[in-house]
Order: C-alpha cells, then sequence, then structure tokens
C-alpha cells in the first residue's frame, strides 16, 4: 500500500493526459451499451475513422492518433462496404481486425505489442467486451465482472490512452438508462465511464446518446443515422458538456509564452515575478501557481498550447513550459 500526505499529493506532476474526444471522450475505459443491431458498431467504426483522420466526432474536436478497432462481430469484407459508405479518403492511422485473444489468453500482450510498435495510439475499441471476456465459472457475478473491466482499466491508465469497450443493454427497461447496461453493476462501476445509445423504436432512424463519466457530468446527445454514408449525425446536444471557467493563471501564461517566446523555465516564485510584471494588481503565491498547474495542465496544453513539465535540481523544483501551438 501507497501512502502520501495531502502536501505531497497536491505537489505530484502527474503525466498529461488530454481527452481523445474533447467533452466526450478522455482517457480511460468506457462501455458503449444498446441493444442489439441498434447501430453501436456503426457508431464506433465512424469515431475509430475520425478520430484516426483528426476530424470532429459528433461535432466535438478529435485528438488525432493512430486507432485500433477490433471488430470481433464482423467480417472484413462488411468493414470494407461500411468504410467504403462511409468516406472516399483512406487513414492510415485506422488499424482494424476482426480476430483477437481473450483476457484468459494473451490479449493484453497482444495489445502491448501493438501500442509498442504504434506508440501514438491514443484510442483502443473492443467490439464487443463479451468476445474477449472467455469462459469462467462465475460469469454473472459482480466480482468477476469487477475484475474483467478493472484489469483492463489499470492498461488504459498505465498507457493514457482510451479504451472503449462495446456492450449491450438487457431488454428490461430501467428509470435510469445506464441501469440497462447488461451483467452487474461492476461493469459500470470498474469503467471510467459509459455511453448508452437507444431508441424509442427500433426502426426509428432517430436515437439518443446519454454519457455519464468520471471526469464530465451527464450529457445527451439526439442523434440521427445517415444510411446513405452509414453515419451518424448530432441533431441536438440537450445537454450542454461541462465547460471549466476560465482561469487568470492560464491566461497570463498564455502572455508569457507563445510563439514569439517558446519555452520559459524556472522556479515558482521566479514565475510570480515574472506575472506581477505583467499585472501588478494580481496577488499570485507560488504554491497556487503550482498546485494550479498540477491540476490544469491539461486545459493549459488544449486551449493555449503551452506544455507544462517540471524537475527537481540541488535548489528546488523547476517549473518548464513550452509553447507547442494549439491543435
Amino acid at each position: 500500500m501507497r501512502i502520501f500526505s495531502m502536501p505531497e499529493l497536491m505537489d505530484t506532476h502527474f503525466p498529461s493526459r488530454p481527452c481523445i474526444i474533447e467533452n466526450l471522450l478522455p482517457a480511460g475505459t468506457y462501455l458503449l451499451a444498446g441493444a442489439p443491431k441498434i447501430g453501436k458498431s456503426f457508431l464506433v467504426l465512424q469515431m475509430a475513422y475520425q478520430v484516426s483522420a483528426g476530424e470532429p466526432f459528433l461535432d466535438f474536436p478529435s485528438r488525432q492518433g493512430t486507432v485500433l478497432y477490433l471488430a470481433l462481430e464482423d467480417t472484413c469484407e462488411r468493414l470494407q462496404k461500411r468504410l467504403a459508405q462511409m468516406t472516399e479518403r483512406d487513414s492510415p492511422d485506422l488499424v482494424l481486425s476482426v480476430l483477437a485473444d481473450t483476457l484468459e489468453e494473451d490479449l493484453l500482450e497482444h495489445l502491448e505489442n501493438f501500442l509498442f510498435e504504434s506508440p501514438e495510439t491514443v484510442l483502443v475499441i473492443i467490439d464487443t467486451l463479451q468476445r474477449i471476456r472467455g469462459q469462467t465459472p462465475d460469469n454473472g457475478s459482480y466480482a468477476v465482472d469487477y475484475d474483467t473491466i478493472a484489469k483492463l482499466k489499470a492498461f488504459s491508465d498505465q498507457r493514457g490512452i482510451a479504451l472503449l469497450l462495446v456492450h449491450h443493454t438487457r431488454k428490461e427497461g430501467a428509470e435510469d438508462v445506464f441501469d440497462t447496461i447488461s451483467s452487474t453493476n461492476g461493469i459500470l462501476g470498474a469503467a471510467d465511464g459509459a455511453l448508452v445509445l437507444h431508441k424509442d423504436k427500433r426502426t426509428s432512424g432517430d436515437a439518443i446518446l446519454d454519457v455519464v463519466g468520471r471526469d464530465q457530468p451527464q450529457m445527451r446527445l439526439r442523434l440521427r443515422f445517415d444510411p446513405t454514408h452509414s453515419l451518424w449525425q448530432v441533431t441536438e446536444v440537450e445537454t450542454e458538456p461541462f465547460k471549466e471557467p476560465p482561469n487568470p493563471l492560464l491566461e497570463f501564461l498564455s502572455r508569457l509564452v507563445n510563439e514569439e517566446n517558446p519555452l520559459w523555465s524556472g522556479t515558482a516564485t521566479e514565475l510570480v515575478q515574472c506575472l506581477s510584471e505583467m499585472d501588478s494588481a494580481q496577488v499570485i503565491s507560488p504554491n497556487w501557481i503550482v498546485r494550479t498547474l498540477n491540476v490544469r495542465q491539461d486545459d493549459l496544453l488544449r486551449k493555449y498550447g503551452i506544455r507544462y513539465g517540471s524537475r527537481r535540481t540541488k535548489d528546488g523544483k523547476v517549473i518548464l513550459l513550452r509553447w507547442e501551438g494549439v491543435r
């Protein structure tokens, strides 16, 4: 067991983990659940292609990178047909397979090897979860469900990627749509969040995508399927995504580190002096600067294009700021 004090925790600089799809899919392990044949596989293939190409997904900006899509209930011919309908432009960063080992076999080792050979990977999609679970005598128990997702979550957390698991919902309805996710509550309890795709009528081309996660409030999107291009489109964002309020420190840093002045390094005290020269009315402490940078580093990189780092020297902690441009 590792223990640490609150000051130690607040002073820790964790690696930056930008969202894979802004406001929709952070790094971590997530479920995409829905009834059979409702359009889940079309949705995740669209996600896989658009993230790999750096295109917005459902109007949300994506972080371009390699995407591995394990389409374990499809055929190569079906994937070819769907992609041909979806786009005329190839994406070399989309990698697909219709075969994979189970967790009881060598799945995690194979994923590890893939990430080693493709370090720019940002997203792995497994369609479906049941195909990789294998057979255990305790299937259906909370402990087994939790342990299954926990293994996958540990893998995604260690590598800073998003892992999306396609799963089914039960036939029985529920007041809370997330309670319809098949299996026990251990499935959702161990995951970082879930997306549930559902319809009022199976024959309808309209659907609702409900989203919930540890790092975001619940959100609801209304979608419509375009059968000509095999694409889901947003018709309404019923619940607007949460937006962090402006932070004065990040605004100051964007004036200090930018295209004209791409590098800055120094102690927190020296940074306070630089900022006070810009605006003497602002009262900022070195401790507040370090804590804010540790917590808001992803916002600093995503909104202002500034990467934050730190290192220890014999004289104390040195802050490193590098402008990389807004992506």
